[in-house]
């Protein structure tokens, strides 16, 4: 039997972000080279520009139009 090295975790780089969810999209050669662009002018990866991109696109979106459903007027009841 051949002694195996036990290889050890690095212990550096930066944390994890958490669970993510990878997607994919096709963007046109121009829009994509200007992605690029500015996310390195900005000291990101392209995929982290994306990421504050949808993120903020996100933020902005009311639910309540999306899924048609509003909140119930329960605190407004209770008066």
């Amino acid at each position: 039997m051949t002694d195996m090295a036990i290889q050890k975790r690095a212990r550096g780089g930066r944390p994890s972000k958490g669970d993510r969810h990878v997607l994919t999209t096709r963007l046109p050669v121009a829009d994509a080279e200007k992605l690029f662009a500015v996310a390195d002018h900005q000291g990101q990866s392209a995929s982290e520009f994306i990421a504050h991109a949808v993120a903020e696109k996100l933020a902005a979106i009311d639910m309540t139009t999306v899924t048609g459903q509003e909140e119930l007027p329960i605190g407004r009841m209770a008066s």
